[in-house]
């Protein structure tokens, strides 16, 4: 009976002291919370896909990565956010890196090349299997920044008050436009201003400019741009194939967990993916909504464009002399447009 009696209290023993110990609890992870700023303005199709992005860092770390999306000029002028990137004012932006073409000539070829490749697949197959990347994670780690995902889709048409038939017509007109379909519209007679993205249609509305690339058609109709100007002009030359893309400010990055890491990348790829087939199918929309509107689609024809590529292959070569890194992705492009017989 003793012996039973004993038998128990060895095994009623470690669990008194178990109860009466306190046991440690690992205390809830610190919330990271991130400011982001993006070019395009509420409500349109590219600020919605925005939208889907943060949620879904949220969803996917649980929670321990929160970031608040800011419109554009919202925290920091459109055209500044790369270096409030660099200072760390901002977290994280998504950018058009046409805008600062000057201070990284290199990123001239990576937003977008003027008659350049002719499919969006084809320009994210450069990124991602041919070294593009790469080639933009290594220079904007000399900006103090980390390059997550491109964002790629198709052709951005131009929207013009003024019918556009020929080069001729655009001479002498007042235009918007960023990154090398600038220097390209410059060289065709156009006199050219880098305005933001979301100041285009007021920009348009006041006459401070007669005609303007802004976006995708989608993004352009949720924006109103059949309001103010009456002529869709394509193929769009300036700008066949987009990318704009998810920077971080490179502190701001290494502070954040391995895993936390992976899921913004990989949630970046997701919202990429997402838009690029939205703009095919969105974009087909608007296009018969804007014509619904009153607007005129204008093709030009051939010939034109033809004279318009011999301009922009200049500046393709102008801008790869500007620095080794900017040859660099020119010459990788060059070689993957000769394989796919596009020079």
């Amino acid at each position: 009976m003793c012996k039973k009696r004993f038998a128990s209290i060895l095994v009623v023993l470690p669990i008194i002291f178990m109860l009466l110990v306190p046991v440690a609890v690992p205390a809830a992870e610190k919330v990271i919370q991130w400011r982001m700023q993006v070019l395009w303005d509420s409500g349109t199709l590219p600020y919605k896909i925005e939208e889907r992005f943060v949620n879904r860092v949220k969803e996917l770390t649980n929670g321990r990565l929160e970031i608040k999306l800011f419109g554009p000029g919202s925290l920091v002028p459109t055209a500044q956010m790369l270096d409030s990137l660099q200072a760390g004012m901002i977290d994280m932006m998504k950018q058009y890196e046409g805008y600062y073409i000057g201070k990284m000539p290199e990123v001239a070829f990576t937003s977008a090349l003027p008659l350049g490749f002719t499919d969006a697949w084809q320009f994210e197959t450069w990124f991602w299997q041919l070294g593009g990347v790469d080639m933009l994670r290594e220079a904007y780690a000399k900006q103090g920044c980390y390059y997550i995902a491109p964002t790629i889709y198709g052709q951005e048409p131009i929207h013009s008050k003024f019918p556009i038939n020929s080069i001729a017509d655009m001479q002498g007109k007042k235009g918007r436009f960023v990154g090398l379909a600038g220097p390209v519209m410059t060289k065709l007679g156009a006199s050219v201003t880098p305005l933001p993205t979301a100041e285009v249609y007021s920009a348009l509305e006041k006459g401070v400019i007669d005609f303007a690339d802004r976006g995708g058609l989608a993004a352009n109709y949720d924006a109103g741009l059949y309001e103010v100007a009456k002529y869709i002009i394509l193929p769009g030359f300036h700008q066949p194939t987009t990318a704009t893309c998810y920077v971080a400010n490179m502190n701001a990055w290494n502070k954040l967990p391995k895993d936390i890491q992976a899921i913004v990348e990989t949630a970046a790829r997701e919202a990429s993916a997402e838009l690029f087939q939205l703009h095919l199918v969105k974009g087909a929309e608007a296009l018969k909504k804007f014509q619904e509107k009153g607007c005129e689609v204008i093709y030009l024809p051939d010939s034109e464009i033809k004279k318009i590529r011999k301009v922009a292959i200049e500046v393709w070569k102008e801008y790869a002399g500007k620095s080794d890194t900017a040859g660099k992705i020119y010459d990788s492009q060059k070689k993957w447009m000769e394989q796919l017989g596009l020079l």
